[in-house]
C-alpha cells in the first residue's frame, strides 16, 4: 500500500494535535469550554458524549471551520489556532462529516480526485494548457484515486455518480476522498451513521488498516458504542462542553461520571448496551 501512503509517517505515539483549554462560545453559550486533548501518532482515538456536548464543534475547531474563542492549538508543531481550513488541510488533517458532503452529480473517483487538491503540484497555466506535466499529474491522480477506492471496498463503483451509491457505500467514499490528500491524522465524524451492521463490522476494519496499513492516525466521533470500544485506544469523553473522563476504553466504560452523563440523555440504553458487549459489531 506504499502508493497510497500517507505524506508523513511519525514515531508511534508522537503527539500531532495538542489542544489546550480550548474552548468555543457561541454568544452566551459556551459550546466547550477549556478542554485540554492530545493526539497521538498512529493511534485511534475517539471523542464521545451525549448528542449536545460540543464533540463536532471541537473537531471544526481542530480543522479550523470555527475560530477558537480561547485556548491554544497546535499541530504537527505549528500553531494551527484560528488558521483556515485550507492551511491545516495542507499540514496534514482531513476529515468526514456527520451529514455526507459528497459531489453527488459527479462520479465517485471524481470525488475522489477533489481530495488530493492540497497536493497538486501543478500550477494554473500547465493545467489551463493542458501541458505534459498537467496530464501526467492527472493520470497518476485517478490511479491514487481508484486505489483508495479499492482500499475502502468500493472500487468496482469509479464511474458511477455518487449520489447514485447506497449509504454505506457514500460513507466509505467519502473516507477514500479524505484519505485522498494522504493526512497525517483524519477525523472521522459519525462515520457508522446509517450504516447496517454487517457495513459497521467492515468499517471497523477500515480504521485499523488505516492505522496499521497507512500510518495514519484516525480521530473518531461515534455514537456507536459498541463500535467505540471494540476500535478505540483511547476515548475522551465529552458532557456540556466539558472534559469528564479520559482514559483506555474500559476505564471509561466504568466512569461513575460517564454512566451518569448517558444514563441521563436520551442515548442511556443505547449507550448501556454498547458496554455490556463492547466487542461486537453495532446495530
Amino acid at each position: 500500500m506504499s502508493d497510497i501512503g500517507t505524506a508523513q509517517h511519525h514515531a508511534q505515539d508522537t503527539e500531532l494535535l495538542v489542544a489546550r483549554e480550548l474552548t468555543m462560545r457561541f454568544g452566551g453559550l459556551t459550546a466547550v469550554d477549556a478542554v485540554d486533548f492530545t493526539v497521538p501518532a498512529q493511534r485511534i482515538v475517539s471523542l464521545i458524549g451525549p448528542n449536545g456536548a460540543g464533540k463536532t464543534t471541537f473537531f471544526n475547531m481542530l480543522t479550523g471551520l470555527y475560530h477558537p474563542t480561547e485556548g491554544q492549538l497546535t499541530f504537527m508543531g505549528q500553531d494551527t489556532f484560528g488558521r483556515p481550513p485550507h492551511q491545516i488541510a495542507q499540514l496534514g488533517m482531513s476529515r468526514t462529516f456527520q451529514n455526507i458532503r459528497l459531489f453527488r452529480e459527479m462520479t465517485c473517483v471524481d470525488n475522489v480526485l477533489v481530495g488530493m487538491h492540497t497536493k497538486l503540484r501543478g500550477g494554473f497555466l500547465a493545467t489551463m494548457l493542458r501541458l505534459p506535466s498537467h496530464r501526467h499529474e492527472e493520470r497518476e491522480g485517478i490511479e491514487l484515486a481508484r486505489e483508495l477506492m479499492r482500499f475502502v471496498g468500493i472500487h468496482e463503483r469509479h464511474a458511477e455518480l455518487a449520489g447514485n451509491l447506497p449509504y454505506g457505500d457514500q460513507r466509505r467514499l467519502e473516507i477514500a476522498r479524505a484519505l485522498a490528500s494522504r493526512p497525517s491524522v483524519v477525523l472521522l465524524d459519525e462515520p457508522a451513521a446509517g450504516m447496517n451492521p454487517q457495513e459497521t463490522y467492515a468499517l471497523e476494519g477500515l480504521m485499523h488498516r488505516i492505522r496499521d496499513e497507512l500510518g495514519c492516525t484516525v480521530l473518531l466521533i461515534e455514537h456507536e458504542m459498541k463500535l467505540v470500544m471494540s476500535v478505540s485506544e483511547r476515548v475522551t469523553v465529552l458532557n456540556f462542553g466539558r472534559k469528564i473522563a479520559e482514559g483506555a476504553p474500559q476505564d471509561v466504560r466504568n466512569d461513575p461520571a460517564v454512566i451518569e452523563a448517558y444514563l441521563g440523555s436520551s442515548d442511556g440504553a443505547v449507550v448501556a448496551d454498547g458496554y455490556d458487549q463492547p466487542t461486537e459489531a453495532a446495530s
